[in-house]
């Protein structure tokens, strides 16, 4: 009796043991905070920062530049000089255009030093010296200037939090991903269908630096834009970012594939296509957005609309921009691949392929749209459709963020 007592009781203890293994050590709720906890713990440390604010970006934006001009040189140095042209012409009236916003936002914030509530990057710009303004009129330069005041910040501890970041640079290297780096992508993919030579190393990190530039680009300008980066990073801020990936992704695959076959036979109308499609955005938007009036508004949202021709950025701040984009976007892609494919009457092995990818793409990324929208809150589910019905009126700005406790992910863009 007194062995079975102990035996039951030796069983009790082990259940409790294993138990309390499970629930501290196994389960999923544990080992992320503590996946939290060490990240907090890496992101205080400087050096992380640097890597994550300034490095990285900053990196993909000169390997994306210097990628860019070697191809250009072996063009030229192949005989090649209308590709040499073409390639060189997009980098530099990228560079030029970047430097001009660069030069803007610099003279904004140091304007904003007379605010009360100026960022830490206006006071360390309008207390530079001379030098800084004169590297700063340089193209190229002038964009690194602005991680070099990140840098500063960083180190003496200061915060980077601001307009700055979280809107400046962001535009910049959105505008540089939709000129140099989508652009450079429908180019090569025009040359390579065109020429139907080999492709070398050079243009395949070449095209792949331009696609990651380009994903970062959006992804993180989202990022800021939805005000995801002052929430407490869970479990579902990382997938919804997994999926914003994903979807842009998919999306900008598919827009640069369809652009890249479709101006290998019908080069005259491709600039056609985007114009129709860049004015009737443009138009709408001014229809609906009554903030957006004026020369100014006007430029500004003309710019806006060349970065959603490529991939849709801007259109969801309304549902009814949203759908007209989607719908054209959606109805672009089908028709011009269908057009080339019927031109090229699969005379090469990828023919088909190419026109049954970017069919099926072209669904699933507009699929990806609509439960991006009822993510934001923009669009209601279908479920909470049917149990409530829709209102019918142009949805709400997105609700305030959630404080940030310390531990969200900070983020910046190439």
């Amino acid at each position: 009796m007194t062995l079975n007592l102990q035996s039951t009781n030796n069983m009790a203890a082990t259940h409790a043991h294993l138990e309390g293994l499970h629930q501290h050590k196994g389960s999923p709720g544990a080992c992320w905070d503590k996946t939290m906890k060490g990240w907090q713990e890496i992101w205080r440390h400087k050096t992380m920062q640097v890597c994550v604010l300034v490095a990285i970006p900053l990196g993909l934006y000169l390997c994306k530049l210097g990628t860019d001009v070697a191809l250009a040189a072996e063009y030229y140095s192949g005989g090649q000089t209308e590709w040499f042209a073409w390639t060189l012409g997009l980098v530099t009236g990228a560079q030029l255009i970047l430097h001009i916003w660069s030069c803007g936002f610099l003279y904004l914030a140091e304007r904003s030093r007379h605010h009360d509530d100026s960022s830490n990057f206006a006071k360390v710009v309008h207390d530079s010296p001379c030098v800084f303004w004169c590297l700063s009129s340089i193209p190229v330069v002038g964009v690194c200037m602005h991680y070099a005041v990140f840098s500063l910040l960083i180190w003496r501890g200061s915060d980077v939090s601001g307009v700055e970041l979280e809107r400046y640079l962001p535009i910049i290297h959105l505008l540089e991903a939709v000129m140099a780096a989508i652009s450079q992508l429908c180019l090569q993919i025009k040359i390579w269908v065109v020429t139907d030579e080999r492709v070398s190393v050079l243009k395949v990190v070449s095209m792949v630096i331009s696609l990651v530039v380009t994903v970062k680009a959006v992804v993180t300008y989202l990022y800021y834009k939805s005000n995801l980066h002052r929430r407490t990073l869970t479990r579902g801020l990382v997938g919804r970012l997994l999926f914003m990936t994903f979807w842009k992704v998919l999306e900008v695959s598919v827009r640069v594939l369809t652009m890249g076959l479709f101006a290998s036979a019908f080069a005259p109308w491709i600039a056609l296509r985007i114009g129709l499609h860049w004015l009737v955005m443009t138009a709408a938007f001014f229809a609906i957005d009554r903030k957006l009036k004026g020369i100014v508004g006007l430029c500004a949202w003309g710019l806006a609309m060349v970065v959603d021709s490529f991939s849709m950025t801007f259109s969801p701040d309304h549902r009814r921009t949203f759908w007209l984009n989607s719908a054209l976007t959606l109805l672009g892609n089908i028709t011009m691949v269908t057009v080339w494919y019927t031109q090229k009457a699969g005379q090469d092995w990828y023919d088909v392929p190419a026109l049954v990818g970017i069919v099926a793409g072209s669904v699933v990324s507009a699929g990806f749209g609509f439960i991006g929208m009822v993510l934001n809150g923009r669009i209601e589910s279908p479920v909470a459709f049917c149990r409530g019905g829709a209102s019918g009126t142009e949805t709400a700005e997105q609700s305030s963020p959630v404080p940030d406790s310390g531990n969200s992910v900070a983020l910046n863009t190439v």
